[in-house]
């Protein structure tokens, strides 16, 4: 039987447990690559314009989703070793492109051009994508996340509001930002990564299907929302880049300053989205400003934190597979889920103001009762990107020994709460253990606890009790 008791528990949960996220790990050899898929994403949507054409009864900005989703999907068939190779060729042909955007008057052949250049960035964006999982570490993803949600914040509150802006930024801000994505590119092809080989890895345990079908969430609301921003023009543009602005900064009090995961930010999404998208629906101008603030608040919050949920996961496997899964499954939005929800939405007798609420709300109602499920599933694993303990010579003789226990007994003991259970026999405190491992002190309470949960046991005096002496024998 469902029980709200136990719901809020594990709501409680999830703003104890924290992933390990600190400034200090911000390696400054890895900007270009921590710049590279922010800039992926600004320069296709600076190139991304409704052309006010309808083909095949699609509008233009309906037909730009579809090569941007085909983009992603040629990285299934492609080799990790062969990424780097393709996103400098893609780059470049871009970059031929942007002239003929620039000067091409004629309707159709203008859209032809674009369509080719969505198609090249979905390529570059999905190559990014590899290395923004596979080579930076939490603290840079999140950056390069805001990054983008900051430029969001930028086109709403300034773009939009001044014509001068809207007429420079389309000619001169592409022009800039692919020349600046030139040179990112070839500074990261320069560089010496480590995630360019296939592995035989299968991702299994990792939970990254499971948030992969979340960004099928995320991503299904956002076209609900930003169906009816399209379609009806309610939604204003100030108060949208006002609440990507504030997303930013709750990011770094939640998550930076208040110790709090990634999971809290993704329920907050759930639920301005829905409160922003429900005051929507009142024809007033309070009404559509604190709307159009709340879905912008939203928006930033998920856009910032799926991401950051898939490529952490796409990480964790270690799995070439989850990534080209979730390129399929990016394909599948842009490509076919995007196309359902057109014609859903001129199907539809109603209001589609109530056919998007009625949807949200089936989608955020059903997130908030697998919260026990995504907390077993995403949270009850290390999140940390600190050192392993077999890298510290002094105690991998130890280490041996406690793997050789687990092994014995059928502990089930994860790989980092075998590292906390060596450096408590050896006498380390907990707040020793964070230095060493470079985590934070919460992270090793919450294996500490896992750990003794495993173990039956309530102390570290019963750990040494029943372990101490098998080390020492």
């Amino acid at each position: 039987m469902f029980s709200f008791s136990k719901l809020g528990e594990s709501i409680v949960k999830f703003v104890k447990i924290r992933d390990e996220l600190a400034l200090r790990n911000i390696r400054k050899d890895y900007w270009p690559v921590l710049l590279l898929f922010p800039l992926s994403v600004i320069l296709g949507d600076l190139r991304y314009f409704d052309l006010g054409i309808e083909l095949a009864g699609l509008q233009s900005y309906d037909l730009m989703l579809y090569p941007l989703g085909i983009g992603w999907l040629v990285l299934v068939f492609v080799p990790r070793r062969f990424i780097l190779v393709l996103l400098r060729l893609a780059a470049i042909c871009s970059a031929l492109l942007l002239p003929f955007q620039l000067l091409l008057t004629d309707d159709i052949a203008k859209l032809s051009v674009f369509m080719a250049f969505q198609l090249l960035n979905g390529i570059c964006a999905a190559c990014a994508f590899s290395l923004f999982c596979f080579e930076l570490n939490n603290i840079e993803r999140l950056l390069g996340m805001s990054i983008i949600t900051f430029y969001y914040g930028f086109y709403y509150t300034i773009w939009r509001a001044y014509p001068i802006v809207q007429s420079i930024g389309k000619v001169w801000g592409g022009v800039i930002v692919m020349a600046a994505y030139l040179v990112i590119v070839f500074l990261c092809c320069r560089k010496k990564l480590d995630g360019h080989k296939d592995t035989a890895e299968d991702g299994k345990g990792s939970g990254a299907p499971f948030v992969i079908g979340l960004d099928i969430v995320y991503y299904t609301i956002m076209c609900m929302i930003n169906h009816i921003e399209w379609a009806e023009k309610i939604v204003y543009s100030l108060p949208y880049g006002l609440g990507s602005f504030i997303s930013i900064a709750l990011i770094i009090i939640i998550m930076l300053m208040s110790n709090l995961n990634a999971m809290y930010i993704w329920l907050m999404f759930l639920v301005f989205s829905l409160f922003g998208l429900g005051i929507l629906i009142y024809d007033s101008q309070a009404a559509q400003f604190t709307g159009s603030l709340f879905y912008g608040l939203g928006d930033g919050l998920g856009y910032i934190i799926i991401y950051y949920l898939c490529a952490w996961v796409i990480r964790r496997s270690r799995s070439i597979k989850m990534f080209r899964l979730y390129c399929l499954i990016f394909f599948i939005e842009y490509f076919i889920i995007s196309g359902i929800l057109s014609q859903a939405f001129v199907s539809f007798g109603g209001s589609n103001h109530l056919l998007a609420l009625g949807i949200v709300l089936v989608l955020c109602s059903a997130c908030f009762l697998l919260i026990p499920l995504i907390q077993k599933k995403l949270f009850e694993v290390d999140w940390t990107d600190g050192i392993r303990l077999q890298d510290v010579a002094k105690y991998s003789q130890s280490l041996e020994h406690t793997e050789a226990i687990n092994l014995k007994d059928s502990l089930n003991l994860t790989g980092r709460e075998q590292e906390i259970f060596t450096m408590l026999l050896e006498g380390v405190s907990p707040k020793e253990i964070a230095f060493t491992l470079k985590v934070s002190y919460y992270t090793v309470l919450f294996h500490m606890k896992n750990l003794y949960r495993k173990l039956g046991i309530q102390s570290i005096h019963e750990l040494f009790a029943r372990y101490g002496a098998k080390k020492g024998a």
